[in-house]
């Protein structure tokens, strides 16, 4: 098998896991939209969907760095498959999957679940970090300078989930949400597929 053979095959898999979550997101969408005089509807919820939606698609483009590899053992793909997984759950939980025939009140889901929702995304922030060292300590960039660059703006894209973790004010949970804006945005302008 050739490199291009095994990035093919690998990528394809987690081409189809990320896919699967934008696609309960979009049902999920769709279930709230059809339901809509139903809900008790609230943006907080639905910016952080969207934020977790660019984060899914970054991980797509992400695949070229991730996934360009010569070999691949199964330790090594149950690794390379831990962030996308965990960004699936994520995307799976942030929009209701039911509608309950009373509706939904998407503050009280927003509430019920913002401390699963911080957990999962501070596992996969920490799980990226984690892999993009792993590529240059494998590039044999170590020690660089460049390793602190993405330490710390993981570490500081971290208090927006602190902040939805700890905080129990609606105000604080918007100012937690909105923090990750700016990082959602950085981690996408950037990317591109290009032959």
């Amino acid at each position: 098998m050739q490199r291009a053979e095994l990035f093919s095959y690998l990528s394809a898999f987690v081409t189809i896991v990320l896919a699967v979550a934008i696609t309960d997101m979009i049902q999920s969408t769709h279930r709230l939209i059809r339901a809509r005089t139903k809900v008790k509807w609230d943006a907080l919820p639905l910016v952080f969907a969207a934020i977790v939606a660019l984060f899914v698609l970054t991980e797509f483009f992400s695949l070229w760095t991730r996934f360009n590899v010569s070999e691949v053992t199964m330790p090594r793909l149950l690794w390379l498959l831990a962030t996308p997984t965990i960004f699936t759950l994520l995307a799976y939980s942030v929009l209701p999957d039911e509608m309950p025939p009373e509706g939904v009140n998407l503050t009280e889901f927003y509430f019920s679940q913002r401390r699963v929702w911080a957990v999962m995304y501070g596992i996969c922030a920490l799980f990226d970090l984690a892999r993009s060292l792993e590529v240059m300590v494998l590039e044999g960039r170590l020690p660089d300078r460049q390793l602190i660059v993405p330490a710390v703006f993981t570490c500081i894209m971290l208090v927006g989930p602190a902040i939805m973790y700890f905080a129990n004010s609606r105000r604080a949970n918007w100012i937690g949400v909105l923090w990750l804006v700016p990082f959602a945005a950085l981690a996408t302008v950037d990317w591109s597929i290009k032959v």
